[in-house]
């Protein structure tokens, strides 16, 4: 049975409790932005996650060196790592968000194989679906959410991107997939399927994936894999739907990056 995800999915989430300490309630590691052009990716997957999270490590090109030091100025804490993400012990991080902005080169295929081998729940957006080949894809397991749009969840699986396909991929690589759009098909590892039907046309625009992409990185830091990813589509578009009641579709990706934390906040009262 195919389910509609309602406001209902908050309410299970794991949210800040009122007690709780520093860096108790998500570290997230964002590999985004490796190619300078796509500075945009890693602006908007930490804007979106620092409202979730309490601990963001980065890594990026040396080319966003001035980007990320005003990031440093307006978001939550985190901290810049160079490439050796090795050196990350498991006790440092939660999650890890991979692709947004890398391009789909040999170098963000390494980090993907490494991110893939290293036991770390991950999700993977962007770019990190454009190099996963037939052996990069027998790594996929349960700890890994994959948030593809129709055309980049052709060339991965080379089906149609239909509701029956994304359950048939979910199994078979027993993987969390966020088939994105206008209706967003969320499938889990067990074949449960779920369908978002927030948001609107003014979603479409460029950076609202990288927006969704932090969102669902940083609720998966403290929440389980089909949680994050359905309340993550959710409550992306519910923020998109709040903003098309005050201006239409004339919003952009910072716009409903600054919504999000009030349309959660709303939606858990």
């Amino acid at each position: 049975m195919v389910k509609i995800i309602g406001k209902n999915i908050i309410r299970g989430l794991k949210l800040p409790k009122p007690n709780s300490r520093k860096r108790e309630n998500g570290r997230l590691l964002i590999i985004a932005g490796l190619e300078p052009r796509y500075f945009g990716a890693l602006l908007y997957c930490v804007t979106t996650a620092s409202r979730i999270v309490d601990l963001i490590y980065l890594m990026s090109a040396p080319e966003n060196k001035r980007l990320m030091e005003k990031l440093r100025l307006t978001t939550a804490e985190f901290m810049p790592i160079n490439q050796q993400i090795n050196r990350l012990t498991t006790n440092d991080i939660d999650t890890i968000l991979i692709g947004p902005g890398m391009g789909p080169t040999l170098a963000t295929k390494r980090l993907t194989s490494t991110v893939l081998k290293s036991g770390k729940k991950a999700v993977l957006d962007a770019d990190a679906l454009n190099v996963l080949d037939n052996n990069l894809k027998k790594l996929l397991s349960p700890l890994h959410i994959l948030t593809p749009h129709h055309k980049e969840f052709y060339r991965l699986f080379k089906l149609s991107a239909t509701e029956q396909n994304a359950s048939k991929m979910g199994k078979k690589y027993r993987c969390t997939i966020v088939l994105k759009g206008p209706t967003d098909v969320i499938a889990g590892p067990n074949g449960k399927i779920s369908l978002n039907k927030t948001g609107n046309a003014g979603m479409t625009k460029g950076g609202t994936g990288d927006v969704l992409a932090g969102l669902i990185g940083g609720l998966y830091c403290t929440n389980d894999a089909y949680a994050s990813a359905a309340a993550g589509t959710y409550i992306n578009g519910a923020a998109g739907d709040n903003l098309y009641k005050k201006v239409g579709t004339s919003y952009n990706a910072e716009d409903l990056v600054n919504q999000i934390p009030l349309t959660l906040h709303k939606l858990t009262k």
